[in-house]
């Protein structure tokens, strides 16, 4: 059963000549889902898609390069905006395959195959089955909203609490933390009610413009609820919650005032 579904035909957007790749991937049986700014554009966020990131089963990666190379595209580097050499995790940039299609504009969208741990994304076919979904009138293969948020924050949790991550592809992230829970909270509040326990606990307090300390305890404390080694109670009691309700009033009515000033401007 589809948990979401593009407003206009998939078969007919100008990203179909990449969204097509899925397909190829599902009818070679390839455990993977479609992730980043695809999935935000499927959600119909104003977002284009720069790249496409196909998270694939880490054991079926190399055969994801194959289809890939049946279609035509080649092997490039990595973009320079991702390679960090001094990091000891992705130093390099995404791990896994770049490619392109030959004689691309260099403002094309490329595809980049990455192994779906590096998503946290559990691809065995027990949870492809629950987490992911063939999209209506397409084999593309999507993960849930709930699913892909969850990776996400799972993705944000460890680069902040583990050294040596690389940090332009963490807050590739937080670009798309920020982008997801945004149009959720607009589009579908609901779905983030549904969120597990650990994940909501982040989500009610990782928008908060936190100091580094602080914001790395609410990375720390959905890391132990997530566990089971701390219960939700807990992780709130631990936390500077005087402080917090400060700083969140503070930019509601930051908030507040860019709303009024724009609705000024607006009728001028």
């Amino acid at each position: 059963m589809a948990d979401f579904e593009a407003k206009k035909p998939i078969k007919k957007s100008a990203d179909w000549n990449l969204l097509h790749l899925s397909e190829c991937l599902e009818d070679r049986h390839i455990k993977h889902c479609i992730a980043a700014d695809a999935v935000l554009t499927t959600l119909n966020h104003p977002l284009v898609i720069c790249q496409l990131y196909l998270a694939v089963a880490d054991e079926q990666l190399e055969d994801a390069l194959a289809v890939m190379l049946q279609q035509g595209l080649q092997q490039r580097p990595e973009h320079d905006t991702y390679v960090e050499e001094d990091a000891t995790i992705a130093p390099l940039g995404w791990p896994g395959y770049t490619l392109e299609w030959p004689h691309a504009s260099v403002l094309a969208a490329g595809v980049s195959l990455v192994p779906s741990s590096f998503w946290h994304m559990d691809l065995s076919e027990a949870s492809l089955s629950k987490s992911t979904f063939l999209h209506p009138t397409t084999r593309c293969r999507f993960p849930t909203r709930l699913f892909y948020l969850d990776s996400v924050i799972s993705a944000l949790v460890k680069s902040s609490l583990e050294s040596g991550h690389n940090r332009s592809i963490a807050r590739y992230f937080q670009m798309q933390y920020h982008y997801l829970v945004d149009w959720l909270s607009w589009q579908s509040p609901g779905i983030l009610l549904r969120l597990p326990p650990c994940d909501k606990f982040f989500v009610d307090l990782y928008g908060t413009p936190l100091p580094p300390k602080t914001r790395k305890r609410v990375c720390l404390n959905r890391q132990q609820i997530q566990l089971g080694v701390l219960t939700v109670e807990n992780a709130w009691k631990s936390m500077p919650m005087k402080f917090i309700e400060t700083i969140k009033k503070i930019e509601a009515d930051r908030q507040q005032k860019m709303r009024r000033k724009a609705a000024e401007v607006g009728a001028t």
